[in-house]
């Protein structure tokens, strides 16, 4: 019988939820869903509605509450990869706490720490390299107390970034050298360097689709949700709509404010590109996005040109199985990457971090 997982990733903006059986062959796709935030909700409103959310996920979905795999994300989670002097197991953790102070900006009083050995030295004196993820426990402890008074134990909880690459890593098994994979979230971006089996560079960066929002929002004196609907609806893309119902300056105006929203996104990718390639003396071929921001009218053009690069949208769907009477093929092709994240939580079973 095929064990079941399911990805449950809390969003700043949406709840998603993946489910995956795992069998003999490749994984198979089982349920899918997302449900939205309300928008404006702070503190206990806020977590109240997220446990209504995912309350209704097992009820009205079938989500399996004990075969849940989440993850938490955003800039209070640093994961870096790491090279230290080969040592016995029992000598290396303590070791890594010492080091870690060096990377993580904040005390180690408030963070939880967690490694994983990416590959170890043979002999005394070579080096192993190391995964060190460092997660502030006010971030985890939030996220674990919504779970658990929606009944949910987690069976793992997981960083949102090693998720996005373990997905990545599924879906392009080809793709996996001198690649970037940009997940453009609701508040925050998460980039990756791939550099073969493992990341080599990963940042979260304070930039999503809430800031383009604000953005369209403040400039054409209109509310948050007609902001938002008037971004989805026109993108990057200046032309005059039909039926006339937004003039083409507006529609400049919409255009405009992303790519200066971009700009800051632009300069730190490009930032992260630089540095990879004064590290390895290579560059990075190809760039993937996913997340909400992937979906707006002509950004894998404008995002392509303003790097130098081919940028393409990830599906993380393009080798998980799936009855097409349920899922449309279609769909999942343009819909999918809103689901990286979920689909790396819910392939965690299966993956090597």
């Amino acid at each position: 019988m095929a064990r079941v997982s399911v990805g449950l990733e809390v969003g700043a903006a949406v709840v998603k939820m993946v489910e995956l059986a795992h069998g003999k062959k490749a994984p198979r796709l089982t349920k899918l869903a997302r449900v939205e935030i309300p928008p404006g909700l702070e503190g206990d409103d806020r977590k109240s509605a997220i446990i209504k959310i995912i309350k209704s996920l097992v009820a009205d979905h079938g989500m399996n509450p004990r075969r849940v795999i989440s993850g938490v994300g955003g800039e209070s989670v640093i994961v870096r990869r790491i090279m230290v002097p080969t040592m016995p197991d029992e000598e290396l953790t303590q070791a890594l706490r010492w080091q870690a102070e060096e990377y993580l900006p904040y005390s180690l009083d408030e963070v939880y720490l967690d490694f994983h050995v990416l590959g170890r030295g043979k002999r005394t004196g070579d080096e192993t390299s190391v995964m060190l993820v460092g997660v502030k426990k006010e971030t985890v402890d939030i996220h674990l107390d919504i779970l658990k008074k929606a009944g949910i134990i987690p069976q793992i909880l997981d960083a949102n970034a090693l998720a996005l690459f373990n997905i990545f890593e599924f879906s392009h098994p080809q793709e996996l050298e001198d690649i970037a994979v940009v997940e453009m979230g609701h508040s925050t971006t998460c980039l990756l360097i791939l550099e073969g089996e493992c990341p080599f560079l990963v940042r979260n960066l304070n930039f999503g689709g809430l800031h383009i929002t604000r953005a369209i929002a403040e400039k054409l004196g209109v509310d948050y949700s007609r902001a938002n609907q008037l971004k989805e609806e026109h993108g990057l893309r200046i032309e005059q709509p039909e039926g006339g119902r937004v003039s083409s300056d507006t529609a400049a105006e919409i255009s405009d404010q992303i790519k200066k929203c971009m700009r800051d996104l632009i300069n730190e990718i490009l930032h992260s590109l630089d540095y990879y390639s004064s590290q390895k003396g290579k560059k990075i071929k190809k760039i993937f996005i996913s997340g909400g921001s992937a979906y707006l009218n002509n950004v894998t053009g404008f995002l392509s040109g303003a790097l130098g690069l081919p940028v393409e949208r990830h599906n993380p769907f393009a080798r998980i199985g799936h009855n097409p009477r349920r899922f449309s093929p279609d769909y999942l092709e343009k819909e999918g990457s809103f689901f990286a994240v979920g689909s790396g939580l819910a392939l965690r079973e299966v993956a090597r971090i």
